[in-house]
C-alpha cells in the first residue's frame, strides 16, 4: 500500500528527474567528446526524444500539482459553490479532451509499431517515443480524473483564494532563504 502511495505521489516527478538528469549527463558527455575526441552522432536526439517525454509526463504532474493554465482571479471573484461547480465542469472536459487525445494516441502508436519505424542516430523502435503521448494522455486522464473526485468530496470545504495560496507560497520562498521576516522587514531584506 505504501509503494502505490508513494507512486501516486511521486511517480511522474522521479521519471522526470531521471531524464532531466540524464540529458544533463549526456550533453556534458557530447561537449567533452566534441572538445577532446570525435563528435557523437546520437546525444542530440537522445535529449530531444527525452526531452518529449518529460514534456508528456509533466500534464499529470500539472495537473496533480494544480498548476494548469487558469484565470484563478476571476473565479476568485464568483461565490464558492459556483466557482466549485464551475472547476468540476472543467475538469470534466478536460477529461474527455484527454481521454480522446489517448485513445488515439494508443491507435496512432500502434500504426507505427507496425511499420517498424526506427531513429535515425539510435536506431530505436520510433513507436518506443510515442508510447510517450499514451502514457503523458494516460496520466493525465487518470490525475484530472482523481481531482474530479477530490473536488466533489471537498465541495462545501472552503477553498483557498489565488491571492492567498499564491501569498502562501511566497512566505514559504521567503522563509526557506532563511530572511527572518517581521514588521520592520520588507520582502527584500531590507529595513523599513
Amino acid at each position: 500500500m505504501n509503494a502505490l502511495r508513494w507512486l501516486n505521489k511521486h511517480f511522474e516527478e522521479a521519471i522526470m528527474i531521471f531524464l532531466l538528469a540524464a540529458i544533463t549527463c549526456v550533453m556534458m558527455a557530447q561537449i567533452i567528446a566534441r572538445s577532446f575526441f570525435a563528435s557523437m552522432s546520437w546525444p542530440e536526439e537522445f535529449c530531444r526524444y527525452c526531452y518529449i517525454w518529460t514534456v508528456f509526463l509533466s500534464l499529470g504532474y500539472t495537473i496533480k500539482k494544480g498548476n494548469m493554465l487558469k484565470v484563478g482571479i476571476l473565479m476568485d471573484l464568483l461565490p464558492m459553490k459556483l466557482r466549485k461547480s464551475i472547476e468540476i465542469i472543467v475538469n470534466i472536459l478536460m477529461l474527455i479532451i484527454f481521454a480522446v487525445f489517448f485513445r488515439y494516441a494508443i491507435l496512432y502508436t500502434g500504426k507505427i509499431k507496425v511499420t517498424g519505424q526506427v531513429s535515425s542516430a539510435m536506431g530505436i523502435p520510433m513507436w518506443i517515443m510515442y508510447l510517450s503521448t499514451v502514457i503523458g494522455f494516460a496520466l493525465a486522464t487518470l490525475r484530472t480524473f482523481q481531482e474530479i473526485i477530490d473536488k466533489i468530496r471537498n465541495f462545501n470545504k472552503k477553498a483557498e483564494t489565488t491571492l492567498e495560496v499564491t501569498l502562501k507560497e511566497a512566505i514559504e520562498e521567503v522563509e526557506a532563504t532563511g530572511i527572518d521576516i517581521d514588521d520592520n522587514t520588507d520582502l527584500t531584506g531590507g529595513e523599513v
